[in-house]
């Protein structure tokens, strides 16, 4: 299953990485948008600053566009103030402002105002 659309992936999807934490992650999107030629040497650069910064919560991708999907009207438009509920009945901690800059960055989402986002499917 696709962890950003929640669809059903093909059984011959390639899985290019996996990662354990955010640190991880963005160390990773870091080196995929880097010349091949260059990686190493940002990877080694990136990883002995990423203790530098404190992100070891884990991933957990799982169920985000579920939450995303029950939040958004029938037009599937988002808000800041349809998705709070719906973390807070989850008894997750994330703040929605959070969780939809999130969403936004992995190109679920598309803002089309302030506080109004298009959910993509």
């Amino acid at each position: 299953m696709c962890p950003h659309c929640g669809q059903k992936l093909p059984s011959d999807a390639e899985i290019v990485i996996s990662v354990g934490t955010a640190s991880e992650l963005r160390i990773e999107v870091a080196l995929a948008n880097t010349p091949e030629e260059l990686r190493e040497n940002l990877r080694q650069r990136l990883y002995s600053n990423s203790k530098l910064i404190q992100h070891d919560e884990p991933i957990s991708f799982h169920g985000l566009a579920q939450v995303l999907l029950k939040s958004t009207d029938e037009k599937g438009m988002l808000t800041v103030q349809s998705l709070q509920p719906a973390l807070d009945r989850n008894g997750d901690s994330l703040d929605a402002h959070d969780l939809i800059e999130m969403a936004e960055s992995q190109g679920m989402l598309v803002r089309l105002s302030d506080d109004c986002w298009q959910l993509l499917e």
